[in-house]
């Protein structure tokens, strides 16, 4: 921006700063709020007219980690988060619904690093939310389900029509254990998938917030990364090839980051379907088209046993056909 008698005054460090995008004939949405750590200035010599500055943001987790606890008391069991966002003001992440329990007591951490560890044990996901990162237990998977568009070869009211996929599966993704190690606030606990005689032991380990559960898991991690045919997905695709009602609810999509279905055809293959959660939405935007790249986890990288829901159910009443 530019930086000329005072202007840079306007925009100073610690500032929220917001960021939005408006598709032709759409509605604006907030796609980012970050705040300001750095401005870096190019001075002009003379008067200064047309010098710039260059302003850095830092999303909420990456503000949390800047941030360390001096002897900081947690007290919640389920909603810590929402605790360090009270305790850090410039952090901006809330949550939504309670997590399962963990440990209390008084933390020299850095933020960020307890943020991580409630997540490992709870297992939930981080939703951003008009910008704002939003963090879900998966008691509320369910009604993080877009149901309104989908993703797949062809375009449509309802479908964003993607022009390249790749599918990731096993090392590849760094996501295939047979083995994980657990560390609580209490206890280490591991367990083995029953696979691992087949595979051999490919350890996965994490520290948690737990005070209670750590073994639970440490069995979750190694059975739910234990299957190596399991893909990701790395899809792209353009905003000119796409229809204009699906894009618009794609723009809602990135405002409020929910699972998706996708579906494609492995060559030679048959048709495959399944929900997919965005863990990463690049932009790459120029003068004559946007393309947009995303890289997606299947749902059961996520799934806990829930015994009746349309996407997560164990049991669904659907698939029972009664």
């Amino acid at each position: 921006m530019l930086s000329y008698g005072g202007i840079e005054n306007n925009v100073a460090i610690n500032d929220e700063i917001y960021i939005g995008a408006t598709p032709t004939g759409g509605i604006a949405q907030f796609l980012f709020i970050g705040r300001v750590t750095s401005r870096t200035f190019d001075d002009n010599p003379g008067t200064g007219i047309n010098s710039t500055m260059t302003v850095s943001l830092n999303d909420a987790m990456l503000q949390a980690g800047m941030a360390n606890f001096q002897s900081q008391s947690l007290v919640s069991v389920n909603e810590q988060i929402n605790e360090i966002d009270g305790l850090l003001p410039q952090c901006d992440i809330f949550q939504y619904a309670t997590d399962v329990n963990m440990s209390t007591g008084t933390f020299t951490t850095n933020a960020n690093q307890r943020i991580n560890e409630i997540i490992a044990g709870d297992r939930g996901v981080l939703q951003i939310n008009s910008g704002t990162a939003v963090y879900l237990p998966p008691s509320t998977f369910d009604s993080s389900v877009n149901l309104l568009i989908d993703f797949g070869r062809t375009t449509s009211a309802s479908q964003i029509a993607y022009q390249d996929l790749v599918r990731v599966e096993a090392a590849s993704n760094s996501l295939f254990y047979t083995q994980a190690t657990v560390t609580g606030s209490a206890a280490t606990e591991t367990s083995n998938a029953e696979n691992i005689a087949t595979y051999g032991t490919r350890t996965f380990t994490a520290t948690t917030a737990q005070s209670e559960l750590v073994g639970q898991t440490a069995q979750w991690y190694a059975n739910t990364f234990s299957d190596p045919e399991t893909v990701m997905l790395n899809l792209s695709f353009s905003d000119i090839a796409q229809n204009q009602t699906a894009l618009q609810e794609f723009n809602n999509l990135c405002s409020f980051t929910n699972f998706v279905e996708v579906s494609y055809t492995p060559p030679g293959g048959v048709s495959t379907t399944g929900y997919y959660w965005p863990e990463q939405i690049t932009f790459n935007a120029t003068t004559s088209q946007t393309t947009i790249d995303m890289l997606m986890s299947p749902q059961t990288y996520y799934a806990n046993f829930i015994l009746d829901d349309a996407v997560f159910g164990v049991l669904d009443t659907d698939r029972l056909g009664v």
